[in-house]
């Protein structure tokens, strides 16, 4: 990472500690929304499903914004709004405020993640890209991996604690990238960007780009939120206290299995094999579907989880750089946001859920998962499919 300008590694790390700070508090949100707020898991599930719902819709015009207006002063804005949305959570008690404070978190969440995307592609040559991506995804399996745990283990001694550390790493992150230059002044011979209606138009038009992006929000069902319909289903069939034990073991093993291989696995991927990767991702979603649906030990749920783990170091690289090869340099920002509504995949995933685990038996979750990651995952293929067919 030394080798990278000062830009590049601010950034690189201000991801790490953002996602750190999403992290502490991802396998715990549903169970202290439960007990803070009286609500069921079917009803924790639908206002975590708005929030997400509506904080991807905003997104959309996010990246456009982002496109137009200074990238490091929105990066600083996300993450104060981030830090102080997880202090508000701490207050929850009343249900539209708390929907509210959720809405500003994720919504800050994805606009970093489309800003910070767009910074490495504008700051890096393409053939650095995918090495950037890689790295960065990295760096935030590395903080999904330390971030849960600890969140676990602080929640034990206080459960708000959690909460406010995660608010404090967000709002320390504004001095990563308060400390690196503006953006350069944009080239007057490009003329104004287009407008945010003719943007749209751009983006409907490409075909390629909206069956990528709904197979990507079919995949996301299944990955983008994992650690919630995980716990929501341990939530029905085990007690709260095994919920945690076992939540924890989880995640250690994730932790595991991304340090040891996500740099193996991350250095080969390529531009023009991604067909190939997102079909092995896919195949390894589905193997650890499968193996969660039938796990009846500890051992048997890290074993799901390791190979359910491989197919996420897989897909969520994959699915960066086949967008950044799309995407034409002036609407980088954009594409991203237009991409970024797969994560609507992640608002339906704790609603399917938790739906599905209140009024069928528990692991039709896990069949119900299975089928959607399937066609998500052929959708992408036939996506990078066509790409590589216009190439030729």
């Amino acid at each position: 990472m030394f080798s990278y300008s000062l830009v590049i590694r601010r950034l690189m790390i201000a991801s790490l500690t953002i996602v750190i700070s999403r992290a502490i508090t991802s396998p715990l949100l549903t169970l202290f929304l439960s007990n803070k707020l009286g609500l069921n898991q079917q009803d924790v599930g639908l206002l975590l499903g708005i929030a997400v719902f509506i904080a991807t819709l905003l997104a959309l015009y996010g990246g456009y914004i982002i496109d137009r207006l200074e990238k490091r002063r929105l990066l600083i804005l996300t993450m104060l709004s981030s830090g102080i949305g997880f202090v508000l959570l701490t207050f929850a008690e009343n249900l539209y405020l708390t929907t509210l404070t959720l809405l500003v978190t994720e919504t800050a969440s994805a606009l970093f993640l489309i800003g910070s995307k767009a910074i490495l592609s504008e700051h890096l040559p393409v053939g650095l890209r995918a090495k950037a991506f890689s790295l960065r995804y990295t760096l935030t399996n590395i903080g999904y991996a330390v971030g849960p745990m600890l969140g676990v283990a602080i929640a034990k001694v206080y459960p708000i604690a959690p909460f406010l550390m995660a608010g404090a790493i967000a709002l320390a992150s504004v001095l990563l990238m308060s400390g690196i230059p503006s953006d350069a002044p944009r080239d007057a011979s490009t003329g104004q960007p287009q407008s945010f209606l003719k943007t749209l138009v751009t983006l409907k038009n490409d075909r390629t780009l909206i069956i990528f992006t709904l197979g990507c929000l079919l995949t996301t069902v299944v990955h983008g939120r994992f650690t919630l319909y995980l716990s929501q289903y341990l939530l029905v069939v085990a007690n709260p206290q095994r919920t945690l034990d076992t939540m924890a073991a989880l995640l250690a093993c994730n932790a595991i299995t991304v340090i040891l291989l996500q740099y193996q696995i991350g250095r080969f991927l390529k531009r023009e094999q991604l067909r190939y990767w997102i079909a092995l991702g896919t195949g390894l979603f589905i193997l650890g579907l499968i193996g969660f649906s039938l796990a009846d030990s500890l051992v048997s749920w890290c074993v799901a989880m390791f190979v359910f783990t491989l197919g996420e170091m897989i897909i969520f690289p994959a699915e960066f750089l086949f967008v950044d090869t799309l995407a034409p340099d002036e609407l980088r920002g954009s594409y991203y946001g237009a991409q970024n509504l797969a994560a609507l995949g992640g608002a339906l995933s704790p609603v399917i859920c938790g739906f599905l685990l209140v009024h069928t038996p528990a692991p039709t979750m896990f069949y119900a998962l299975i089928t959607l990651a399937g066609l998500g995952g052929w959708l992408c293929y036939l996506s990078c499919r066509r790409v590589a067919l216009q190439q030729n």
